[in-house]
């Protein structure tokens, strides 16, 4: 994943997670605040590329739960308590 792309994957999964300030499921308007440089279509095909429709599911970011709406993948993952870029759920 680009380095771009792995920022803002972590600042939905920071605000899903952690501030509670984006609710899921989520659509490519919810998350321009996370991406303001990108045009909504590239905001959109983020979320689209990046779903279990499109990638095997250890590799996808995101299920798409309707059209047009998204939430994060699930995972059950070891994190370090140094490190500040996983997105966890557990």
């Amino acid at each position: 994943m680009k380095q771009k792309d792995q920022l803002v994957y972590n600042r939905i999964c920071l605000a899903v997670r952690v501030q509670k300030s984006l609710k899921e499921p989520f659509t490519a308007k919810d998350i321009r605040q996370f991406s303001p440089q990108w045009p909504y279509t590239r905001q959109f095909s983020f979320l689209a590329y990046n779903c279990t429709d499109n990638l095997p599911l250890d590799e996808a970011l995101f299920v798409r739960v309707e059209r047009g709406r998204y939430q994060l993948v699930v995972r059950e993952i070891a994190v370090a308590a140094d490190d500040a870029g996983a997105c966890a759920s557990g």
